[in-house]
Formats: structure tokens, C-alpha cells, sequence
């Protein structure tokens, strides 16, 4: 975990400010969104039963296997350590926030590598992709020497050369 060895070592390096974005994203995904949640509600009465045995121990009309499981609520330790995370983006220029957020949530979907090409559309860009590798690379090292108090951890800052 990344707390053991911040405890450990004090700083968090490249690749643990990543990780730990990218777990922000994914608690970001699973907070409920209660405006969409509210406009989904029809009426305070219950709908009337079409057939008694439909029902089933979630509450759905369809057989067990069709209802999509509720994923558990989040703690409060997680939505700090997602707050947290965010609040580190402070730190770093609006334009490279935007950089940061695009390439975290590609990493938070499962990307193996950042599409830097797809990158260049929302980024208002046309080419250069390569160049907004290395943008990204110098706004989390710097997000890092904030993140640490003006200390890098002697990692490569390369964000292709992930663990």
C-alpha cells in the first residue's frame, strides 16, 4: 500500500501519485449521483406488483442474474483519500490540471498506456503528441515536488516507464 511505504520513506514518488489519482478516479466513479438518482424517482407509493413471484431479494422485476449488484458505499476514509488526492491539483496550472485528469482517467479505465493521440482533441491540440507526454511528465513531477515539499523522489519521471 501506498500509506506503508509513505510512513516508510516519507515521499511519495512518481508512480505513487499516479496510483494514488487513479484510486481517487474510481472512488470519484463509484460516488452516487443523487441529482440523476432523484430525477429517477416516479412517486413515494411503491409500483403495483404485476406477478407476486417476479420480485426478487434486490427488489428487481427481473430474475436474480439480470439485476446489476449495487456496488458497497463508499467510507469516509475513502472519500479523504479521494478529497486529498484532488486537492493536490491545486498545485499545478488549470491547463495541466486538465492534462492530469484526461490521462488519470484513461489510466482509472484500464488503459495499459495513455492514448496521447485521443489527448489532443479535448486538449484543444491538433499534433503533438509526444510533447504532451512530456508536458504531462513535468506537471506531475511538479505536482510531486509539492506534494513532498520541494523534494522529487528519485524516480523517472518518464510516464511510460510505469512498474
Amino acid at each position: 500500500m501506498i500509506e506503508d511505504r509513505v510512513r516508510a520513506e516519507g515521499l511519495l514518488s512518481f508512480a505513487d501519485v499516479e496510483e494514488r489519482l487513479v484510486q481517487a478516479m474510481l472512488v470519484c466513479w463509484r460516488n452516487p449521483d443523487r441529482e440523476r438518482g432523484w430525477q429517477r424517482i416516479r412517486s413515494a407509493w411503491p409500483d403495483v406488483l404485476a406477478e407476486a413471484g417476479d420480485y426478487d431479494a434486490r427488489g428487481g422485476e427481473h430474475s436474480s442474474s439480470d439485476v446489476s449488484i449495487r456496488p458497497a458505499a463508499l467510507t469516509r476514509a475513502e472519500v479523504a483519500a479521494m478529497e486529498e488526492a484532488f486537492g493536490w491539483l491545486d498545485a499545478v496550472p488549470v491547463d495541466d490540471r486538465k492534462l492530469i485528469g484526461l490521462a488519470i482517467t484513461a489510466m482509472a479505465r484500464g488503459a495499459s498506456q495513455i492514448p496521447w493521440r485521443h489527448l489532443l482533441r479535448p486538449m484543444g491540440l491538433t499534433r503533438g503528441s509526444d510533447g504532451l507526454r512530456m508536458r504531462y511528465g513535468r506537471a506531475m513531477a511538479a505536482l510531486c515536488r509539492s506534494i513532498n515539499g520541494g523534494f522529487l523522489r528519485g524516480t523517472s519521471v518518464n510516464p511510460e516507464n510505469r512498474p
